[in-house]
């Protein structure tokens, strides 16, 4: 009976919080991601022509970023970095390309069309909860080097307890379950900027079609991949 009526009100609380979210668009933040994807696709057997041969390779943030222009991926653009738009409640997220100079997103790479998220609050005396765990699905857009495609990500985010936000700390202290959910600190390159904040991480599976430098779009399975959110960038 007990049980019953806690989804009853979460059902109640739930509806509320749509109807806020229709009249008030959240907020959104906006964090400088590094990345390591795991890439499998298709080349040619110079053996078997008739045949085709595995290929292996792990795709950086940069590498992403370059795809998504269409750009080569030995270019180095210092003014462009992945990054994830999120906004306050997790109800939607994009992977972007960032404009450090601009002080801008440029390029949708992924936008969500689901997410779902539990808070947890660890200080009983805070305003909200500080830390959050999510699960969505992205699509992938057309762009570059990028036609379509999907991700499915998960992974963890600090939120400000006085508004619910995504924020940054200095001291990550939710990395206890990392091991076992597939998630790590990656390490930071990119922009010659070294942050030592993080707001999370998250691991990711996908796949996406590419256009190769002979002009074929190939399907690249992505079976694993690591995301870590850094400084903020906006607002």
């Amino acid at each position: 009976m007990k049980i019953k009526r806690w989804i009853t009100i979460g059902a109640v609380a739930s509806a509320a919080a749509i109807l806020t979210a229709l009249a008030i668009p959240p907020a959104t933040r906006t964090f400088r991601t590094t990345a390591s994807v795991q890439g499998v696709f298709q080349v040619p057997n110079p053996v078997a022509t008739n045949t085709a041969l595995l290929a292996f390779d792990t795709f950086t943030g940069g590498d992403l970023v370059n795809l998504a222009l269409g750009t080569n991926l030995t270019a180095v653009i210092t003014n462009l970095t992945l990054a994830l738009e999120i906004d306050c409640g997790s109800s939607q997220a994009s992977l972007v390309v960032f404009d450090t100079i601009l002080a801008s997103n440029v390029l949708t790479i992924a936008t969500s069309t689901h997410i779902d998220a539990l808070t947890g609050q660890d200080n009983a005396t805070a305003a909200g909860p500080n830390h959050e765990r999510y699960v969505m699905q992205m699509g992938v857009s057309t762009n570059g080097a990028l036609v379509g495609g999907f991700l499915t990500v998960s992974g963890r985010l600090y939120l400000d307890p006085t508004n619910g936000c995504p924020r940054t700390v200095l001291v990550d202290t939710d990395s206890k379950h990392d091991r076992g959910f597939g998630d790590a600190t990656l390490r930071d390159f990119g922009l010659k900027v070294r942050d030592t904040v993080t707001a999370g991480d998250a691991h990711l599976i996908g796949v996406v079609s590419v256009i190769f430098v002979d002009g074929t779009t190939n399907t690249t399975l992505l079976p694993f991949g690591q995301l870590t959110e850094r400084r903020q960038l906006l607002p």
